[in-house]
């Protein structure tokens, strides 16, 4: 289910991972985690993951980070000097 899920969220940043759109990026991850978290919870009675377990099972899978992909505006870094 993790790797599933890691291979939706790649392909999301893939997409839509571009200039000025970070912060939605990082909403789609964090909101992504949490309901992997709640829906792997929910497999038994008893819970399957605590926070400190599930960070480490994400690190295993090589969870994706938000970075920009596409940079729309190349000049954006010249024009800050």
């Amino acid at each position: 289910m993790i790797r599933s899920a890691r291979t939706r969220v790649v392909g999301h940043l893939n997409y839509y991972a571009i200039t000025d759109n970070a912060d939605r990026c990082n909403t789609y991850v964090h909101c992504a985690t949490d309901i992997l978290f709640k829906w792997l919870n929910r497999k038994r009675q008893r819970k399957a993951y605590t926070w400190d377990q599930f960070k480490q099972a994400l690190a295993w899978a090589n969870w994706p980070t938000v970075h920009i992909r596409k940079d729309l505006n190349p000049c954006r870094s010249a024009e800050a000097y």
